[in-house]
């Protein structure tokens, strides 16, 4: 039986597969494989779907930073540097955890 998903998911799906399609597939935190979504600023502080609001992460990462905000989800880890094939963003989401 196949399942009747509401137009939310497949917007959701939508957007995901863009987003992991722009930034090449690679963990915006550490440069892996990213196969999820995460949101910079996130939801439940007001943070939107809106792709600039929005980056490509490893399943770890982007469990690991759960609802922090991005800077504070590197307070006492090494922070990584910016791969390579994200640097032609013209969105600049590498800018949001810049100092």
């Amino acid at each position: 039986m196949r399942h009747s998903y509401p137009s939310n998911h497949r917007r959701w799906r939508k957007i995901r597969d863009s987003i992991i399609a722009r930034d090449g597939g690679v963990c915006h935190y550490c440069g892996q494989e990213g196969n999820s979504v995460d949101h910079l600023i996130p939801r439940s502080k007001g943070g939107t779907d809106d792709s600039t609001n929005l980056v490509c992460a490893c399943i770890k990462c982007n469990s690991s930073k759960r609802d922090r905000m991005t800077p504070s989800f590197f307070e006492g880890q090494r922070r990584p540097s910016t791969p390579t094939s994200l640097s032609f963003l013209k969105n600049d989401s590498t800018e949001h955890y810049r100092e």
